[in-house]
């Protein structure tokens, strides 16, 4: 039995290798055809690949062919060069052309939205540079919403993405650096920073580890920054990601790195501390006074998240001595005659709430509301009448999801509600003595990370008290005269002084 699937083993390996060099073999016939200006050979071999791609068009013209994948490319434009006049004329002066010898670099090009232009008797090619891919109009933000300060989200082709982030940043000094990952399936990288204010060691790191990529693709760009961050198997995010054009133009003029991927709407910035996922566009667009505030409410949101529900079963099983009788009186009251102990309870809302939670982010905008507010009503009020759980539990869940809900970032939000379950399970088994391990063990991993060599835990681990200004609150613009190190700014200084 080992012996024949070795042979199987060596057959499967020996096809793939056959695979390969008919590949190999095809490319290099297609480019000896390129270099003599075969129509006939190149003519066979489009053909057979437009078996598997029936939106690949070839039409001939004369001496000339003309190539291109329908639906991605302008219809109109190529239509007008097609029909007016001569082909070579207008194929020289439609000021979007160049010609290429490489076949790999016609296929490229077919592939990417260019039409391909090869003439009898010609060595080499054309392309013309028509793409046209579909695209949806920019609306508004809808991960990262605001009232106040500018509405725009980016979209997906990469070009779009660039030209948002132009507008609001109109200068030479935002320099873009392209990179093209996956081996078999290219997507276009941008790599954009402003140059005198970014850090040159964030972004040479940046450059190296997008260019030592060997992946067959990127489909999007959480999937390159989990390749791309310090500590990829560590809980907590250390690269933030945003569709709001706002957020991210205001990330580079403090000094950050934003990368990009065509196809997708979210662009990546980093370095990224902890404090970084609690700040928010609006917070540099209200006064300073109700952006502190608001931050604060954040902070207190967060012990309470993830906190609360360790708390009280450390309180109310492991730990009621630690309690005044009073209040132990009615916490234990309001469990008697239940079939369930509270921990159980607990844990049955919280699973509630995470039903409730995902099937409003998968049905449609209407029926999601619906469905969140009455599912929360009607769930409630019935587990309580059924005697399952008691009504100190229903409040102390929904204050949780409430304060959970509040942390400004999604992959964050997702982090806090793992390390809620870790808080949740150690109080039950040991108590306060739990929640106090629990503690110190995410303490010591707050400490450990880094994202692209910045302290995660920055301002407070190194303590920078020159960086509290816009940290825990926001001092009024007239007194922030300087970016926060936590980008490891080549120029910290924001403002003269006024």
């Amino acid at each position: 039995m080992c012996l024949l699937q070795d042979l199987l083993q060596h057959a499967q390996d020996t096809l793939d290798e056959i695979d390969a060099w008919l590949v190999i073999l095809a490319n290099t016939l297609a480019q000896d055809a390129l270099n003599r200006g075969d129509l006939n050979s190149l003519r066979s071999l489009i053909t057979t690949w437009q078996t598997g791609a029936p939106d690949l068009v070839l039409q001939f013209f004369g001496d000339h062919a003309v190539w291109y994948v329908e639906g991605i490319v302008d219809m109109d434009r190529l239509t007008t060069i097609l029909t007016a006049g001569s082909l070579p004329k207008k194929v020289a002066t439609s000021g979007v052309a160049r010609p290429t010898s490489v076949w790999q670099e016609v296929v490229q090009g077919l592939w990417t939205g260019h039409v391909v232009v090869l003439t009898l008797h010609q060595p080499g090619a054309m392309l013309l540079n028509l793409a046209k891919p579909p695209q949806r109009d920019i609306g508004e933000p809808h991960t990262e919403q605001s009232v106040r300060g500018p509405q725009e989200a980016f979209v997906e082709p990469a070009g779009t993405k660039l030209a948002q982030l132009r507008h609001r940043l109109p200068s030479p000094n935002l320099e873009v650096t392209t990179f093209t990952v996956g081996r078999r399936f290219p997507v276009r990288c941008d790599l954009i920073y402003c140059r005198g204010i970014a850090s040159e060691a964030v972004v040479h790191t940046m450059q190296a580890r997008i260019q030592q990529l060997d992946v067959d693709t990127i489909t999007n760009v959480t999937r390159l920054g989990s390749f791309i961050r310090d500590q990829p198997w560590s809980l907590f995010p250390t690269v933030r990601y945003s569709e709001r054009v706002d957020w991210v133009a205001l990330q580079l003029e403090s000094g950050k790195v934003a990368v990009s991927v065509a196809g997708d709407p979210f662009v990546l910035t980093a370095p990224a501390s902890l404090m970084d996922f609690y700040r928010t566009s609006e917070d540099y667009s209200a006064a300073w006074y109700d952006t502190s505030f608001m931050r604060i409410i954040r902070i207190v949101a967060w012990a309470f998240g993830v906190m609360l529900p360790g708390w009280y079963i450390a309180l109310t099983e492991v730990n009621p001595d630690l309690i005044s009788p009073t209040l132990f009186d009615i916490v234990s009251g309001s469990h008697t005659g239940l079939p369930f102990t509270p921990i159980v309870e607990v844990v049955v809302m919280i699973l509630v709430i995470e039903i409730l939670r995902e099937a409003a982010v998968r049905l449609p905008t209407v029926l999601a509301t619906t469905i969140g507010t009455v599912g929360a009503i009607v769930v409630g009020t019935a587990v309580v009448k059924a005697g399952f759980v008691s009504p100190q539990i229903i409040v102390l869940m929904t204050f949780t999801a409430l304060s959970l809900f509040s942390v400004p970032t999604y992959e964050l939000l997702a982090s806090w509600r793992f390390t809620s379950w870790a808080v949740l399970l150690s109080a039950f088994v040991l108590g306060i003595y739990g929640i106090a391990l629990v503690t110190l063990a995410l303490s010591i991993e707050l400490v450990a990370l880094t994202s692209f060599g910045t302290p995660y835990l920055m301002p407070w681990s190194p303590w920078r008290p020159k960086d509290w200004l816009d940290t825990l609150w926001r001092v009024p613009w007239r007194s922030l005269r300087r970016r926060s190190t936590a980008g490891r700014e080549a120029d910290l200084q924001w403002q003269e002084e006024i």
